[in-house]
């Protein structure tokens, strides 16, 4: 028998073939989508980059402009002022050891503060220091007679004497406040304390010391709180004599104006994050240095509408040239 087989014919290829400029315009368009792909991997490198140190984010005249504040001038004895603890309570303190040595002491800080008021170059930092020492001293005399008025016996008046450093003073003449209360002396320390801080504060502005300086200026406005919120109320709560002492007090001694000087510390705090912020290399947190800002312009407004309010006759006696440029 014979085998068959049976032929099969091959396929034709029904299909089209490409053009050859249709071919060259796929290669291209490949090329350009790798070159489109290094470009952004290229941009993201750079962003992920450490920034360069040494070239500042912003340029000097803003940080300048942004961490602009402005200097107080701190309180001063006056020097005529020869006042001693340990000759006013000489009999009440003769036969208490601990009392006699903690009226020498107070003594003894006093002179400090005195002395460093008539040096030609006051140190703020160790003015603050000596201040901080002082002030458990008053506060210690300042309970015992509290507590024990029967035997707080005086044998020499005490007078305090201290002129204002917010009020600004056109004449060559100092204007000295004289009281004979303890609370007066104890104010006008914590006063003097909070405005040391504060120049500290601006030391450290100068000195591009951002972070450092917000403390300070943080320290300051704990300070005059404290005055406002807690001290001066009790204080003019228990004086029958605050409504005609109110305009002829110095200022430091004024709930008002401790209040306000509470809001522009706070404002001058923020001023230096803001600094901080912009110091720093790279591209800044714009959405966090426009909440700082926003809180900034707050607190001065505040200061500014607890001082016409509470304090419009100590305000009008502070320097011109501070109030035209919170204002």
């Amino acid at each position: 028998p014979t085998q068959t087989t049976q032929h099969h014919p091959k396929q034709k290829f029904t299909g089209t073939k490409e053009e050859p400029n249709q071919a060259n315009s796929i290669k291209e368009q490949s090329k350009q989508k790798k070159g489109e792909q290094r470009a952004a991997a290229n941009a993201m490198s750079d962003i992920d980059a450490p920034p360069d140190a040494s070239e500042p984010a912003h340029p000097d005249s803003i940080l300048r402009l942004s961490s602009a504040v402005h200097r107080f001038r701190i309180p001063y004895i006056n020097p005529a002022d020869q006042l001693s603890y340990e000759e006013s309570f000489k009999t009440c303190s003769s036969s208490h050891r601990n009392t006699t040595l903690a009226m020498q002491q107070a003594d003894l800080r006093r002179d400090e503060i005195k002395q460093a008021f008539a040096a030609g170059h006051l140190s703020h930092a160790t003015m603050a220091e000596t201040l901080k020492e002082y002030l458990p001293l008053i506060n210690q005399i300042l309970t015992s007679c509290k507590f024990q008025p029967e035997v707080a016996q005086l044998d020499k008046k005490l007078l305090f004497s201290w002129a204002s450093g917010i009020e600004h003073n056109k004449g060559k003449r100092s204007n000295y406040f004289n009281s004979e209360a303890l609370m007066f002396e104890l104010v006008m320390s914590i006063a003097t304390y909070a405005l040391s801080e504060s120049n500290i504060g601006c030391d450290s502005c100068i000195n591009g010391e951002f972070p450092q300086a917000s403390r300070q200026f943080s320290k300051a406005a704990g300070a005059f709180k404290y005055l406002g919120d807690e001290l001066l109320p009790s204080w003019m709560a228990k004086s029958q004599q605050h409504a005609k002492m109110d305009k002829d007090a110095l200022a430091e001694t004024r709930v008002g104006v401790c209040v306000a000087f509470t809001s522009l510390h706070m404002a001058m705090a923020q001023q230096m994050a803001v600094g901080t912020i912009l110091v720093k290399p790279g591209v800044p947190n714009y959405a966090l240095v426009g909440k700082l800002c926003l809180g900034t312009a707050e607190e001065c407004e505040s200061f500014v509408n607890t001082l016409r309010s509470k304090s419009a006759v100590h305000m009008s006696r502070m320097d011109p040239s501070f109030l035209k440029l919170i204002t």
